[in-house]
């Protein structure tokens, strides 16, 4: 399995894993949120075809993020949008194993974070990164984009709830960015599919997409979204974070855990990460298996930043400790 949380059986969730693979908001799906949903299901919703023009929906995105509506394009998660991009992109690696590239070139590495950079060109990357949680700096990516024979796109599906600064504020100055993102993490609700474009790409990235991409419910949730709760929900998350995060930092492990922005955190074992999830299912516990991205091996692996991570790293260092004496 490359991504997508701990496998279903028989049709439904484990619910008896504590799955620490899946970056989701450690504050979980907000209340207002579950009151659509549930609304949306009372009034079955499902019964009705979702419109075709998806107006009122990217007027909410627009108002959640200040920016121009006609930025805004609609698709079926992040992914529909990235598999739309084209291949002719250059990727920084370590990053998301979806993206299609031409070319790839490596982050630089030092003792405790990976350091990202962007190199002339057409580049496709993650900010935060996913899976070494670094950032590249708002700084950095408006020098990038004042060569206009540059182009960026940013994934950005976890900056609504981690350490670092959106790149939008740059969007409606440079036609040279698109911005992905989409409310998977952010409001935690991976089953109902939405990821969104801002930036002047969107209207070409659209008429590439297939017409029936949203589902009713999501259109209705989303649609009815008060934009200033969901930004105070944001912002409460980012509080969340970095108090999780600070948790982490405080305590002593047996693995290397490499500097991060994002809500999740990248390490380094002794041994092959494969016997770490081993032993942690048998407990309870599952984390991601990094061994499929470039420039990574075996022994790393990425850990969610939930609330009770603590435990989890307490667990992992009993194995590490059993495994390697």
């Amino acid at each position: 399995m490359k991504h997508g949380g701990y496998p279903w059986n028989k049709g439904r969730p484990v619910f008896n894993i504590k799955d620490f693979s899946v970056n989701l908001n450690p504050l979980g799906t907000p209340k207002f949120v579950e009151e659509l949903i549930e609304e949306a299901i009372r009034l079955k919703i499902y019964k009705y075809y979702p419109p075709q023009d998806f107006k009122d929906l990217k007027y909410t995105i627009a108002e959640i993020y200040k920016v121009n509506d006609e930025l805004i394009g609609v698709f079926n998660g992040a992914s529909e949008a990235i598999n739309l991009l084209g291949n002719y992109f250059t990727v920084p690696q370590p990053n998301y194993s979806e993206y299609k590239f031409k070319d790839v070139y490596y982050a630089k590495k030092s003792e405790d974070e990976f350091i990202f950079y962007l190199k002339p060109g057409k580049i496709l990357t993650s900010n935060p990164n996913n899976p070494s949680g670094a950032l590249i700096t708002l700084s950095e990516i408006e020098n990038f984009l004042q060569n206009k024979d540059n182009e960026l796109v940013l994934d950005e599906s976890f900056i609504d709830i981690s350490l670092g600064e959106s790149s939008l504020k740059l969007i409606e100055d440079y036609k040279n960015l698109t911005i992905i993102n989409s409310f998977t993490k952010s409001l935690a609700i991976p089953g109902l599919r939405i990821g969104f474009t801002i930036g002047y790409r969107s209207i070409e990235l659209e008429r590439l997409a297939v017409p029936w991409r949203l589902n009713s419910i999501i259109y209705y949730v989303i649609s009815n979204l008060d934009p200033k709760k969901v930004r105070n929900f944001f912002m409460l998350s980012q509080n969340k974070i970095k108090e999780i995060y600070d948790k982490v930092k405080s305590i002593t492990t047996s693995f290397k855990i490499y500097k991060t922005y994002a809500p999740y955190f990248l390490v380094k074992f002794k041994i092959p990460t494969r016997i770490i999830n081993d032993e942690l299912i048998k407990r309870g516990y599952y984390i991601r298996d990094c061994s499929n991205f470039l420039g990574l091996d075996e022994t790393y692996g990425r850990i969610a930043l939930r609330e009770d991570v603590d435990n989890l790293i307490y667990t992992i260092n009993e194995i590490v400790e059993e495994k390697t004496h």
